[in-house]
């Protein structure tokens, strides 16, 4: 592959991550709890002597928006809403932003699809008619039992997507006064779909010209090789 071609080529690999990143940003933008993708880009170095030459660019990972989403004040004692770096851990192992919770049929707080949130003292289950508080941070407590356990909030520097809401890695202490709870509120995705459009042009127009370089480069060996054979 000539250098040109090479290098246009590694351009439209990089936009068309990038095309594909924001547009599942864009496409997030109503998740509750989203947390914006943005792809990091990089010039790789490559062997000055081969046909591809000393450098091409590349996208070389994904890194995550820890900004905290718009906060949606419902009133449902259930939903609750985190300011700050950190993540409600789950029973299934996993982690979430998403707040929507619920009460089950046994009164246990649960996540939409039925997993059961943790405190430091395990799932919280509440008595028929009782009512849910939780403070700021993160203290739970029935109105007719008191304390039932601190949520189990946790910080993921390596943490990653893993599909339906939720979050993957390991699970690291986050710090005291770092992280509040709102109660009767759901926190929106981070994700700004005004700038997410403009973006998806952009990455939509180099793709594009990168493409026509790579054609442009194809057209000139062919011609280059129809000289040469006479």
């Amino acid at each position: 592959m000539s250098r040109d071609l090479y290098a246009a080529f590694s351009g439209a690999s990089a936009a068309w991550r990038q095309l594909e990143v924001v547009s599942n940003n864009v496409a997030n933008a109503n998740t509750a709890g989203f947390r914006e993708a943005r792809v990091t880009f990089s010039l790789a170095a490559g062997d000055p002597q081969s046909p591809i030459g000393a450098a091409f660019a590349q996208a070389d990972g994904i890194g995550y928006s820890r900004a905290d989403g718009a906060l949606i004040q419902d009133g449902v004692s259930t939903h609750l809403a985190l300011r700050g770096d950190g993540f409600f851990a789950l029973a299934d192992g996993t982690y979430t932003r998403d707040g929507a919770f619920r009460l089950d049929e046994k009164g246990a707080l649960v996540t939409a699809d039925g997993t059961a949130v943790l405190t430091d003292s395990g799932p919280v289950t509440l008595e028929p008619g009782e009512r849910l508080g939780v403070s700021v941070d993160g203290l739970v407590a029935g109105s007719r039992n008191g304390e039932l356990g601190r949520l189990k909030i946790v910080s993921l520097p390596d943490g990653a997507p893993a599909g339906s809401n939720r979050w993957t890695g390991t699970p690291g202490n986050v710090v005291e006064g770092a992280v509040t709870v709102i109660q009767g509120a759901r926190e929106g995705s981070n994700a700004d779909p005004l700038r997410g459009m403009v973006e998806l042009v952009e990455a939509s127009r180099f793709f594009e010209a990168q493409q026509k370089a790579m054609q442009a480069s194809d057209d000139m060996r062919q011609r280059l090789n129809r000289i040469q054979g006479g």
